[in-house]
């Protein structure tokens, strides 16, 4: 066992909630993304609305699956304007990261190691800047705490757009391809396995504490926090089908 996952088994394991209507989840995901890869950059996906109606779900479930889209790198959700598409391409290189592998916790726990180093990485990235741009983060977390008054956040989610907009911050294009890759690989096991790691409330309140590091400039307890945020244990018993 590595020191990595010692670290992380000394402290409180991910929290796992079931993702709200799973397999409708997955269909959602899968017939959006097909969607995204067969447009143009700059393409305007229809509203919320109509891609609910023409799908016959909800708009909880659109909502959810644009949001992984965006953690993913493949479109971008404006306020007030709609959505669009910025990166169609393909999934090749997360395909061939979790090829072979089997979708449960041994994969995840890899996974959730993996992304932690990169996560961390990206954090340092930022905070070697004479003076990175911390604005788009913030503007995103006012964002977020507006989106938490109105939804149900005691389930799972997969929402890494806080993350993806500190790995834009982070000056480094090739760092921001390697966790474009990890985040859809994220979205893509824990969609399988059907749970995500944490509440969106609290994945916020964490968010918030990475950025007031940042901002403050203590890059250490940043990095600290943001290894926190994704390395923890990952307890097989607690899948929330199993009533953990």
């Amino acid at each position: 066992m590595t020191s990595r996952e010692l670290d992380a088994r000394d402290r409180e394991p991910f929290r796992l909630l079931p993702i709200k209507q799973v397999q409708v989840y997955r269909e959602v995901f899968a017939q959006l993304d097909r969607l995204v890869s067969g447009s143009k950059p700059g393409t305007r996906l229809l509203p919320e609305r109509e891609l609910a109606e023409q799908l016959q779900v909800s708009r909880v479930s659109i909502r959810e699956a644009l949001r992984a889209l965006e953690s993913m790198g493949k479109v971008e959700i404006r306020r007030n304007s709609g959505t669009y598409v910025v990166d169609p391409e393909g999934t090749l290189p997360v395909e061939y990261l979790l090829a072979g592998l089997e979708p449960g916790v041994a994969t995840l726990r890899s996974l959730t190691e993996v992304r932690a180093a990169i996560e961390t990485r990206v954090v340092q990235a930022v905070g070697r800047q004479d003076a990175p741009d911390l604005r788009p983060a913030r503007e995103f977390l006012a964002r977020a705490t507006e989106e938490l008054s109105g939804e149900d956040t005691d389930q799972g989610s997969l929402d890494l757009r806080f993350e993806a907009i500190l790995g834009r911050a982070a000056d480094s294009p090739m760092l921001v391809r390697v966790q474009k890759w990890i985040h859809q690989a994220w979205i893509t096991a824990w969609g399988e396995y059907g749970a995500a790691p944490g509440d969106r409330r609290s994945l916020h309140a964490e968010h918030a504490a990475i950025l007031d590091a940042l901002e403050r400039g203590d890059v250490a307890q940043a990095v600290s926090q943001m290894d926190a945020h994704v390395d923890r244990h990952i307890n097989e018993h607690q899948h929330p089908d199993e009533g953990g």
